[in-house]
């Protein structure tokens, strides 16, 4: 993977965003539908990358520009760990977060994270993979005390509600190399989306890969799940889970 794929070339290049506006009101474009797409990621702001399609599955995506907002939209399979590499020159704030798609097969369903670097605290968390020497770890284990609680949000850029999952930041964060890698508990496939950074910063190639993604992500097409997400929500949540309501409860806050 080549890992200028993260990087903007041109943050805040408003005289591209000019040229695109320009181009949508030419006959020939569907002027409401693509004014939607500019609209929508100018609002949110964060850059989405489909796995398989915008970067491979298996290795680990190399990340330099850790405060620009990006989005993965990924999916775990079997016993699967997915890893993202960030990589710091001088000191700076490192930001993770996870969603899960608002679908009704995924009312139970969450993953585990960890973020892994130089300065990070020592932990007593067993984790998918190996902290190497003189690193520590922040661990997000999944779980709910009442899953029929958790919280969910509406987000613009893809039109699609989703359940929220903790956020973490390292503020300041020193200089290296960190992993954040994500997983789940017991080794079940399922769709996520990885956020990684805040800051609402892009360029034209950016742009260019959002105009693209939005339509396969607003029609779901990046999932694997079928996603059923109408009907009564609250029946989602209908059946006695102990296994899961009691999944690592104690590490909520």
């Amino acid at each position: 993977m080549r890992s200028d794929q993260v990087n903007g070339d041109g943050k805040n290049a408003f005289p591209f965003y000019t040229l695109i506006v320009n181009k949508l009101i030419r006959p020939g474009w569907a002027l409401t539908t693509a004014g939607g797409l500019l609209g929508a990621f100018l609002a949110h702001a964060h850059v989405p990358y489909i796995e398989g399609k915008d970067y491979p599955e298996g290795p680990d995506f190399v990340i330099h520009d850790v405060e620009q907002s990006k989005a993965f939209y990924a999916y775990l399979d079997a016993d699967d760990v997915d890893g993202f590499e960030i990589l710091l020159d001088a000191p700076d704030r490192i930001y993770v977060s996870t969603l899960i798609p608002f679908c009704r097969e995924y009312a139970y369903y969450d993953v585990n994270f960890a973020l892994i670097g130089p300065g990070l605290p020592a932990t007593h968390e067993e984790l998918p993979v190996e902290i190497p020497a003189g690193q520590g770890a922040v661990v997000h284990i999944a779980g709910f005390k009442n899953w029929a609680e958790r919280p969910f949000m509406y987000e613009m850029f893809s039109d699609r509600k989703y359940f929220e999952g903790r956020g973490y930041t390292q503020k300041p964060a020193q200089p290296g190399t960190y992993r954040f890698v994500v997983w789940h508990g017991r080794g079940e496939p399922g769709d996520y989306i990885a956020i990684i950074g805040r800051a609402e910063e892009f360029g034209p190639s950016d742009m260019q890969l959002a105009v693209i993604n939005t339509p396969i992500i607003r029609r779901k097409e990046e999932m694997r799940s079928a996603c059923e997400d109408s009907g009564n929500f609250a029946a989602w949540f209908d059946r006695d889970d102990i296994e899961s309501n009691d999944m690592e409860s104690n590490h909520q806050e």
